[in-house]
């Protein structure tokens, strides 16, 4: 096959390393200096329980320099790049009449912008459950692989659409793939991954598995959770299992009349068993001084549904409001950091429904 990874970082070069040292032809394309550095030294993949293995995929840094039609464009920037790398689509010379993209962003949102652009058609909903990191260095791109779980799952929007050729290579890697018949109960699925420490982390500049020894955090998480099922209940989405990931036992969990000690003490496990030792996205994101985030894609998402549906989420729409605000320069981060209490006490005023000012 002959595929495209637009978006090349951690997660577009796990793909493209994958996909490579099964024989297919990829062509990487991503910032200058990396593609560079790929093109030189190559990609390296390590795997706790396998051999480091390290390929060269072809890489270019313009979508204006290739020509030849792709069976699979791997869409994989971040959910605020989804519509910058719509438009470089659709002003490059490629032919997408027989190319299927496959988004595999984070979060809600980036198909619906792909079948506008595109038509429901040519579009084909991923998503990844390998914990990765990438280690940058002069002499070359390593991909960790911090946990050996995880894997893939794709969800075409049309069941004409051909999915099995792509969900075989990456099986034969040794990447467990399943293929959904609902995408939006997987990515709704997958969403109660993505928002599991990650936006109390970024806040508090804490790692999760601190979060999770503080009760009033770990409570918060998980009415966090609650909410997102009960907009997914309202729309009639199925909790699905994930590659690693027992999903759809953390969805009907998070629904059943358990006293909040014992769900705290079924999903403590599960939550500190997640990320591994990686930071979420968010902190990494805030870290990194990025000016944007993909919260609105996360717990804003659920925010936004669950207005539309009269669902209230106020503990998502409080976590919401404040990592907006760290991101974009209103707050400061340091008010916020390693303080607990201060973030408890803020979401408590919420959901009373008085969202109290955060710039206080």
């Amino acid at each position: 096959m002959n595929i495209l990874i637009l978006g090349a970082g951690a997660i577009g070069c796990f793909l493209g390393e994958t996909l490579a040292a099964q024989g297919q032809r990829v062509m990487l394309v991503g910032r200058s200096a990396l593609m560079k550095n790929i093109a030189q030294y190559g990609l390296t993949l390590r795997h706790p329980r396998r051999p480091a293995q390290t390929t060269k995929p072809l890489t270019a840094t313009d979508l204006n320099q290739l020509s030849t039609p792709f069976d699979y464009i791997l869409l994989t920037v971040k959910n605020p790049s989804v519509v910058t790398a719509i438009e470089q689509l659709a002003a490059s010379s490629l032919n997408l009449a027989q190319t299927y993209i496959v988004s595999f962003q984070n979060g809600l949102g980036s198909e619906d912008q792909l079948v506008a652009a595109f038509g429901a058609a040519r579009v084909i909903a991923g998503t990844v459950t390998v914990p990765i990191q990438a280690v940058e260095s002069t002499a070359g791109y390593t991909i960790e692989i911090s946990k050996a779980k995880g894997g893939i799952g794709l969800a075409p929007l049309r069941p004409e659409q051909i999915v099995k050729p792509l969900a075989n290579v990456f099986n034969q890697a040794g990447w467990p793939t399943m293929i959904y018949e609902d995408y939006r109960a997987m990515k709704w699925s997958k969403l109660l991954l993505n928002i599991i420490n990650n936006a109390t982390s970024a806040i508090l500049n804490q790692p999760p598995a601190e979060i999770i020894t503080h009760n009033d955090l770990f409570d918060l998480e998980i009415e966090a959770l609650q909410e997102t099922t009960a907009v997914m209940k309202a729309q009639h989405l199925s909790f699905v299992k994930l590659p690693g990931y027992p999903t759809d036992w953390l969805g009907y969990l998070l629904m059943a009349p358990l006293p909040r000690l014992l769900k705290r003490a079924i999903l403590r496990p599960f939550m500190a068993s997640g990320r591994g030792s990686k930071m979420p996205s968010l902190q990494i994101d805030l870290a990194n001084g990025r000016a944007v985030s993909e919260i609105s894609a996360l717990n804003g998402a659920i925010v936004q549904v669950g207005q539309r549906l009269g669902i209230a989420t106020p503990v998502n729409q409080a976590l919401t409001e404040i990592v907006t605000g760290l991101f974009d320069g209103r707050l400061t981060w340091s008010d916020y950091q390693r303080q607990p209490e201060r973030l408890v006490s803020l979401i408590k005023d919420s959901k009373t429904g008085f969202v109290k000012s955060t710039t206080a």
